[in-house]
């Protein structure tokens, strides 16, 4: 029997949304999602005239063609929160603070210009979706642990790719409310418009201003003159080779595995024997890649050269002659960079203190070369750095995983008012590439791999002895 999720629309007059049908098993239940209501959110106040025309930069224009959802899983509403008993309140706190929060982010209630150079802000609006699912929270929850693939049926219905832009939304909200208390809260950016960093303090920025702490939110400002400091290029693209991630042409299986504060202890212990310090994300990015190195030579019979694509966020690390002292900048403000590892021998795997000094060698470099770099020559680092991450992709002889972290992101502290999430969650990936992010008590590994892999990947010593299945 299979578990049916349909988003069901109630009037043909819908801007946005589209029907759709996905599948998936829970128990041999047919779980129904309706969409209830769809509604444009507008910044509480007008865009000043002077601000009507928002300038992309070359990070910018090269981020990634799609949208970038996170899922914020949360408990009912407690009795003490009176005035969020009603479900209709408790859309009415979330709509009217996105609302104030899209003063401060304004180029999410643009669109994209047609030439995709700028972001028209005229306050057209975001998209804001009301939902319900006919199940129970931690019925769903239980098997979405497992089965990291449900939790897509709480993306909102909407098409926003880069090539239908100039037409639509920057942003989708989705609040799906479960039947006896609970709520799926899904926040779709498109990747033009902002990184991680920015997706992420926008959530936080929306969860202060929903819980009233409205002294905290205007602590925090942002710049938005990132384009004016790297401006566009009218040939960016004729600049870079072509290439894309592994994995279009397999299956890919996604597995979450969870590592404690004991686990991370251990290996960081293990590494600082040979280095001074060493990061949470760098051990744990360490022995997943070392682990993947591990199934390939499973696989092919001998060690094959393997490449990391790491991002890193630029943010305090540019000259500030260049960028300025405050570096808080709205937008994409981040870099990719090529980390390679070619094995001196056939058949052994290298130390997990020689992957983490790799990994912080290429950081470092980099960081080095951007601290002192103009806008141009930040420009010509970019274009080097992702060429050699397509000529990875090209290469056959070479096995490459993008990677990124959202560790240290506050997530898990985006109370709107009622209580913190029990779950954050990302949206698989159609290619292979591992994500990163903090869990309640140490750090969650999601990683997207071909299915053959993917059964030797959990049968990996390392995976097993310093990793759990979520429960």
């Amino acid at each position: 029997q299979m578990f049916q999720a349909k988003n069901l629309t109630k009037s043909n007059t819908r801007l946005y949304t589209m029907s759709q049908i996905t599948t998936q098993n829970l128990n041999g239940t047919c779980i129904q999602i309706e969409i209830l209501n769809e509604k444009l959110i507008k910044p509480s106040l007008p865009t000043p005239n002077h601000l009507n025309s928002y300038k992309l930069s070359f990070f910018d224009q090269i981020a990634p063609n799609f949208a970038v959802p996170l899922l914020y899983f949360y408990p009912p509403v407690p009795p003490e929160n009176s005035h969020l008993q009603r479900v209709e309140e408790v859309h009415k706190q979330l709509q009217n603070s996105l609302s104030e929060v899209l003063t401060k982010f304004y180029p999410l209630a643009g669109r994209l210009s047609e030439d995709g150079t700028s972001i028209e802000c005229h306050d057209q609006g975001v998209i804001y979706l009301e939902a319900k699912v006919n199940c129970q929270l931690n019925e769903f929850l239980d098997k979405a642990y497992k089965d990291s693939d449900l939790v897509k049926i709480f993306v909102p219905p909407i098409r926003i790719r880069l090539a239908e832009l100039p037409n639509r939304p920057m942003m989708a909200i989705q609040a799906t409310t479960f039947e006896h208390g609970g709520l799926a809260l899904a926040v779709q950016i498109v990747h033009t418009s902002c990184d991680g960093f920015s997706g992420c303090a926008i959530t936080d920025e929306w969860a202060k201003i929903s819980r009233m702490e409205k002294g905290n939110v205007r602590n925090l400002q942002f710049r938005s003159d990132l384009g004016e400091v790297f401006p566009p290029r009218d040939n960016i693209f004729e600049m870079i080779k072509k290439g894309r991630p592994r994995g279009y042409e397999m299956k890919i299986a996604t597995r979450i595995f969870m590592f404690d504060e004991i686990a991370i202890s251990k290996l960081k212990e293990n590494v600082n024997k040979f280095m001074s310090y060493s990061s949470r994300v760098e051990v744990v990015t360490a022995l997943i890649w070392r682990s993947l190195m591990r199934v390939v030579r499973l696989r092919q019979g001998h060690n094959r050269p393997s490449m990391l694509q790491f991002a890193i966020n630029l943010r305090g690390r540019g000259s500030p002659k260049v960028v300025g002292e405050d570096q808080n900048f709205f937008g994409n403000f981040y870099l990719d960079i090529p980390i390679k590892y070619v094995s001196s021998h056939s058949n052994q795997d290298p130390e997990l203190h020689e992957i983490v000094t790799l990994i912080r060698n290429a950081k470092n470099k980099v960081v080095s070369e951007i601290a002192n770099a103009s806008s141009e020559e930040i420009f010509s680092i970019l274009i080097e750095s992702l060429n050699q991450i397509r000529e990875g992709y090209n290469d056959d002889e070479i096995d490459l995983y993008p990677t990124s972290s959202l560790c240290k992101f506050p997530l898990n502290e985006s109370d709107f008012g009622w209580a913190k999430p029990i779950w954050v969650s990302r949206v698989n990936v159609p290619f292979q590439m591992f994500f990163l992010m903090d869990s309640k008590n140490g750090i969650e590994a999601r990683v997207c791999l071909n299915e053959d892999d993917m059964i030797k990947l959990e049968r990996d010593v390392d995976i097993v002895e310093f990793s759990y299945a979520p429960k």
